[in-house]
């Protein structure tokens, strides 16, 4: 399965939880803490499918201010009716719009941290597919500015560590290093800037990465 098949099939999936949730959830609070639920279904389609024109007048009229682009687009979004927010988020499936800069790579990272970002606090736990998590943790890794994630300076928040994966064949960093473990899907949303990921992870380098992390 080539990157976009894998993006494509993480589209479907959200697009599944989405048409499964509640009124209540669709308002409950996100990973993401500028986001509630419905926020991040509104950040996921206009990722999709906003193209780079559109993305370039957003950037002059926030001052290159991505992170603000972002939270902030994503929660006018976030206020459409619920069904029109499941419409969209599933018209995405077959699109192949990117932002700028960003690989097929970086968007199949976007879709499933971001489908984590709504499971985790509503108790909705999944196996995500060893493919799709293993591509998502090799992308993560590299992070080092700009993403669909917003600024994310993964390279620099895991310099020094050694990551190792419980539940698949993955690592990263230096062996020799202080080590963190535990599932990958843990490894990936703190590498992303997760705090409540970092329950699920141990070794003598996590309390490092807890404070790279932490505001």
């Amino acid at each position: 399965m080539d990157t976009w098949e894998m993006v494509d099939a993480e589209r479907s999936q959200f697009a599944d939880l989405a048409d499964s949730l509640t009124p209540a959830q669709w308002d409950s609070q996100s990973l993401c803490t500028a986001w509630k639920v419905r926020d991040v279904v509104a950040h996921v389609t206009q990722g999709a499918t906003i193209g780079a024109g559109e993305s370039l007048k957003q950037m002059l009229k926030y001052g290159f201010r991505i992170n603000k682009l972002l939270r902030e687009e994503a929660k006018k979004g976030g206020a459409a009716p619920a069904d029109e927010l499941r419409s969209e988020l599933r018209a995405t499936i077959g699109n192949r719009v990117r932002q700028p800069g960003v690989t097929p790579e970086g968007v199949l990272a976007d879709e499933v941290i971001h489908q984590q970002d709504v499971r985790r606090p509503l108790g909705l736990a999944r196996q995500i597919p060893e493919d799709r998590l293993r591509a998502a943790l090799d992308e993560v890794k590299g992070f080092s500015g700009a993403s669909t994630l917003g600024l994310v300076p993964t390279k620099k928040r895991i310099q020094g560590l050694h990551l190792k994966a419980t539940d698949l064949d993955w690592e990263a960093g230096d062996a020799a290093a202080a080590e963190v473990s535990g599932p990958g899907e843990a490894l990936m949303m703190a590498m992303a800037g997760r705090p409540a990921a970092l329950v699920d992870l141990s070794g003598p380098g996590t309390e490092q990465l807890r404070q790279r992390i932490s505001p």
